[in-house]
């Protein structure tokens, strides 16, 4: 586990401390306390001179629970205790980073984890999931074809799973708690801002972040940048967590009306570089620019394509000169291990 955790201190760097102890205990007090001591961070050198950059660094929220993951798991931890299972049951692929915070918090919390995997088993296991094996995840691996049936109703137990001691957060943390727990994220940033943001941009791959902000936060525009080929299942998804979040009240403006036009204009495609996980050398040519004009590190699957279609948009002269920009790191640092080495 101590190599672990130094690992991650070591891929996090570049700027700010680690702030540990943000999911060292399940009580909302603590949680909030180090969310809303997450710093934010001018975005300096040359790389957007005519537009006031800002990020947040919720990668540094947790050196292994990190980002938005860590707001997506926070309120499924909780139910799950107050079920009394024993086991966290998830899904994902060989460097994923929602794997990754899952073992962590197994760990961490006393709980047996289980991670369906993607793909048959490798000869070489990715250093995520070798990760993920040495904080106790037991991995099922299983054929994309069958991958595609996670959804039915017999999946887990065709798995052998007992589903009364087990409790099941679905890929990315993407679902209803899930994005509650990112819709207090969304309170935390309107509490703690440093100036008045006309955009917040993040990163879109399940969706669940981009819900949870957008359908909770009235003051800010949310940009949502799509980094794969979604089609409309993200922008289908959010609506109905927000028909959802609706049903339960848990909207700060329950009257709002025709949100799924308003959902779909703050979606942006066409920054996904040729699929999830495509990095071609000239985004690799960015990243490595952007991290040594800015000292940021990022990841190459969500964070750097949020970057890249923020610097398109301004220099097309589709964002106004002046404009304050609010981009959500969401973390993910450690699957930089598998493009940069």
């Amino acid at each position: 586990m101590e190599g672990i955790i130094i690992a991650s201190y070591l891929i996090c760097g570049g700027g700010g401390e680690m702030l540990l102890g943000a999911l060292d205990q399940l009580d909302l007090g603590s949680f909030i306390g180090a969310a809303k001591s997450v710093p934010y961070e001018r975005v300096g050198g040359g790389v957007f001179p005519e537009v006031e950059v800002w990020i947040r660094r919720d990668d540094l929220i947790d050196p292994l629970i990190s980002g938005n993951k860590a707001y997506k798991l926070f309120y499924n931890l909780i139910e799950a205790r107050r079920r009394g299972a024993s086991t966290l049951v998830t899904c994902g692929g060989a460097w994923s980073n929602h794997i990754h915070a899952v073992a962590a918090a197994g760990s961490r919390f006393g709980y047996r984890t289980v991670g369906v995997i993607r793909g048959e088993k490798p000869p070489k296991l990715s250093a995520t999931l070798s990760d993920a094996e040495r904080m106790g995840m037991v991995l099922h691996f299983v054929s994309r074809m069958e991958y595609r049936k996670r959804g039915e109703k017999d999946f887990f137990s065709r798995l052998d799973l007992q589903a009364g001691e087990s409790y099941f957060i679905p890929e990315g943390g993407g679902n209803l708690l899930g994005v509650e727990g990112i819709q207090l994220l969304g309170e935390v940033i309107e509490d703690t801002m440093p100036v008045k943001f006309d955009q917040i941009w993040v990163a879109c791959g399940t969706g669940a972040t981009f819900a949870g902000l957008s359908l909770t936060m009235d003051r800010v525009r949310v940009i949502g940048v799509e980094v794969l080929k979604a089609g409309d299942s993200i922008l289908r998804g959010v609506c109905e967590w927000g028909s959802r979040l609706r049903c339960a009240n848990k909207l700060l403006d329950v009257a709002r009306v025709d949100y799924r036009t308003a959902l779909r204009e703050s979606l942006i495609g066409g920054y996904h570089c040729g699929g999830y996980a495509r990095y071609p050398d000239w985004l690799r040519s960015f990243h490595f620019d952007f991290e040594a004009e800015t000292g940021i590190p990022l990841d190459p699957v969500y964070m750097v394509k949020v970057f890249n279609g923020l610097s398109d948009r301004i220099s097309k002269g589709e964002i106004p000169i002046g404009s304050r920009i609010l981009v959500l790191h969401s973390g993910g640092l450690q699957g930089r291990r598998a493009y940069i080495k």
